[in-house]
């Protein structure tokens, strides 16, 4: 039997909690609690399948300093792993770090208590585990940004960009180095936490960092490397089928709508040198479910969205309503009904795309005596359209036109003063 692993990332404890609500039973959120049954279904099926190696890819929550219960609830299952004596390799990925350190990560606590079989990957690590099955060589990389290389006087002076092509060169000669030490009939696993220049970026809103360092694939590539395990890139992907095969296994939970399309899961290899096989296996993440409607034209603006409501909504799934609609319906739009409509989904959102109308015909109103005085005119819209809120914005106006009053009278009164400056000077020549 040869040795076997999983490969997971991007758990993000503590992300995707805005979309879920408080368990009354446990006092935890919802969707905090799927994060956590995600994780749970990984080690079941590692121990299950009496893997030799579980290996996480980076990324345990969603910011560097995690509470206290998402470290808790990590720990748990790490101890399962360690129960089952299943090594662990933990990478550190740019969530887990504390910004711009190179000693201080969200990981450390496991080093520090020296848990049995982890080995946590926060510097590049070149090793050769020992697993029941044979021997896995393993390369690590955590995640690497240029701020390491800005704290050396040597780089001071260089641009970002001349930082990002060494910081690549840098990348390239360390994994060379580490791939002429590898022995031949060994499998060989290489891990770093990055992103490739030909993956499919995910489209996650919620965790979205700015700018990405980005390495070009070919550095994994070498006849000794079997498998390259990446995390960092929430859309699970294939790299490359071959030679070496190079997957993300993408993240492990819906964190947000921009992922709703996208299945999530893990991968379970079988290391063979040269035959290494693999699969996607899914976690069956809650559903996200998004529903479009335009009700402009509609007479029952609330009956049709109820009704498409009830078409789209699952049992328990995250549900978002978008739908157009002109702002002479709004009074008679009841969202309590669409609320009850989707009441079934564990959370629901409603948002609204309002087509302002330009027919004076639907407001007559507004005439233009009326229309010469801007509060008067905004005094009758209200009247018409939002009359629960007119109060609340009417004041909110007159709070605006007095500080455009008083600009306009500073303004004014400048430009007299400058220009009775300027006739004292005509007069003084």
């Amino acid at each position: 039997m040869p040795p076997s692993l999983v490969h997971v990332s991007d758990i993000h404890f503590g992300s995707g909690e805005s979309h879920g609500r408080v368990n009354p039973v446990t006092g935890l959120n919802i969707r905090f609690e799927d994060f956590v049954a995600a994780l749970a279904k990984v080690v079941d099926h590692a121990i299950a399948h009496k893997v030799d190696i579980f290996l996480f890819s980076g990324d345990a929550y969603r910011n560097a300093s995690p509470e206290p219960v998402y470290q808790k609830m990590f720990a748990r299952q790490l101890c399962r792993l360690s129960q089952a004596d299943i090594q662990t390799i933990l990478v550190v990925g740019n969530h887990d770090q504390i910004l711009r350190s190179t000693t201080s990560h969200s990981l450390s606590v496991f080093q520090s208590l020296e848990v049995p079989g982890v080995i946590i990957v926060d510097q590049p690590v070149f090793t050769r585990i020992a697993t029941k099955n044979g021997p896995v060589q393993l390369i690590g990389l955590p995640h690497l940004t240029k701020h390491q290389l800005m704290t050396l006087d040597k780089y001071s002076d260089k641009t970002a960009k001349e930082l990002d092509r060494i910081l690549v060169e840098h990348v390239r000669l360390l994994l060379a180095g580490y791939y002429q030490q590898l022995d031949p009939d060994i499998p060989t696993v290489v891990t770093a936490h990055m992103t490739v220049d030909t993956a499919t970026a995910g489209i996650e809103e919620e965790l979205l960092i700015g700018y990405t360092q980005t390495f070009p694939t070919d550095v994994f590539i070498n006849s000794k490397v079997d498998y390259v395990a990446l995390g960092h890139v929430h859309k699970f992907q294939t790299i490359k089928e071959s030679n070496p095969i190079i997957v993300y296994s993408g993240s492990l939970e819906r964190v947000d709508f921009g992922e709703e399309s996208q299945d999530k899961g893990f991968v379970h290899v079988d290391l063979v040198r040269n035959a290494t096989t693999w699969r996607f296996q899914s976690v069956c993440p809650r559903p996200f479910i998004t529903v479009d409607l335009d009700v402009t034209k509609s007479e029952d603006p609330t009956g049709d969205l109820v009704k498409k409501i009830q078409a789209g909504v699952l049992p328990g799934c995250v549900f978002r309503l978008r739908y157009k609609i002109d702002q002479t319906q709004l009074p008679d739009l009841r969202e309590d009904l669409l609320r009850k409509a989707a009441s079934a989904a564990l959370s629901a959102r409603f948002i609204p795309e309002i087509v302002v109308s330009h027919s004076r015909a639907r407001l007559p109103q507004l005439n233009e005596s009326v229309v010469s005085s801007p509060m008067v005119a905004l005094d009758t819209y209200l009247d018409e359209i939002a009359p629960e809120k007119k109060e609340r914005l009417m004041s909110k106006a007159r709070e605006i036109m007095n500080e455009i009053s008083l600009e306009l009278t500073d303004e004014n009164g400048a430009r007299r003063k400058k220009q009775e400056l300027g006739d004292t000077t005509v007069e003084t020549h």
